[in-house]
């Protein structure tokens, strides 16, 4: 089936069900869901003595994959893939919820973006203590192969990326959507649109990949590592593209030769999408050329692609401080602290705006 076939639904959920009581929870946010026609596919990870199902789930069809006997992460993900007819697909785990407008407002943002083949977006985590934590940000390759910062259900990507050959590695116990999410990215654009539609349970589950009780340090370290070695020559080749007109760019920078230096980062940055390098460069280029408020919005974007870098939110608060808004400066030079509490230039701005 195609993308184009005027028969399949327009977006496939896939449920990897151990048949928990918050199951019904799951399915009931999925029937809430209007402005779309979906279909429901339910995947029992937990075996053959997983419950029947009725055939709908609200007015979205919905239907039971079952397998002779417990399924992993990543098998059960691929049996779902490979029961999909949707045009876009996207996972949600039983125990977390879509709000109900999740499906429609990521299925827009297809239209707005019509060459991504993928569209990501927040999930709000809430963690049995109450507090929430946002996950997402705009999508960049160079970052992807660092962290993953792409939850599968706040994700909707093309079905054709499947019949590509995309699958999940079965061999990873944990971790299999970030390796999934690279495979994506080699064959297809990625849109990031600020929704926070989806809520993620992230302390309720047993994988061991995620926040809070639900997290197994030395779990995540080894797969983390073997996500690296699969992606190191990928990784690596990007970087020799781009490395090398970011040097010259910043080269071209220093003889003051602003528009060549701003052309260089641009092309780095089609070569390498939100590179948060080639955009911290931009930005110093743009402060350079008088682009004041240009530099802060570009640096402003490093900041969410790299928002783990202290010197990313150091050279915001820079430009912060030279635009007047003092308020920014005091909030990303904190933020730069917090990242790195002994980095001496945000400490000295920090006590130049009065915060020490």
């Amino acid at each position: 089936m195609t993308r184009d076939d005027p028969g399949a639904p327009q977006v496939s959920v896939v449920v990897r069900s151990m048949a928990r009581p918050t199951l019904d929870a799951a399915l009931a946010s999925i029937a809430a869901q209007h402005g779309v026609t979906a279909e429901v596919v339910v995947v029992a990870a937990c075996g053959p003595a997983h419950p029947p199902l009725p055939p709908r789930c609200g007015a979205h069809a919905l239907r039971l994959v079952a397998g002779a006997g417990r399924l992993p992460r990543a098998a059960a993900a691929n049996a779902g893939l490979a029961a999909a007819r949707g045009t876009w697909i996207t996972f949600l785990d039983d125990d977390d919820v879509f709000l109900p407008d999740h499906l429609a407002g990521l299925l827009a943002a297809t239209a707005q973006a019509p060459q991504a083949r993928v569209v990501t977006s927040y999930a709000k985590g809430v963690f049995r203590d109450g507090h929430v934590e946002w996950f997402g940000q705009p999508f960049s390759l160079m970052q992807l192969y660092e962290r993953n910062f792409i939850h599968l259900s706040a994700a909707l990507f093309a079905r054709e990326l499947v019949d590509a050959g995309c699958r999940f590695d079965e061999s990873f116990a944990i971790l299999e959507d970030w390796e999934f999410m690279l495979q994506l990215a080699q064959k297809a654009a990625f849109h990031f649109v600020p929704l926070g539609s989806f809520q993620w349970h992230a302390d309720a589950g047993d994988s061991g990949a995620a926040g809070g009780a639900n997290h197994d340090a030395a779990a995540f370290a080894a797969h983390r590592d073997r996500v690296y070695a699969k992606w190191a020559a990928a990784h690596d080749a990007l970087a020799a593209r781009t490395r090398p007109l970011l040097a010259e760019g910043a080269r071209l920078a220093q003889d003051g030769r602003l528009a060549e230096a701003d052309a260089k980062a641009r092309e780095a940055l089609a070569v390498s999408a939100n590179d948060p390098w080639a955009l911290n460069l931009r930005a110093m280029i743009l402060r350079a050329a008088g682009r004041l408020a240009d530099a802060r919005a570009v640096q402003a974007l490093a900041v969410a692609v790299r928002p783990q870098d202290g010197g990313f939110h150091y050279n915001l608060a820079l430009l912060d401080q030279a635009a007047g808004d003092a308020d920014a400066a005091r909030r990303n030079v904190r933020k730069a602290l917090a990242a790195d509490a002994h980095f001496a230039p945000a400490l000295a701005l920090s006590r130049e705006l009065g915060e020490r």
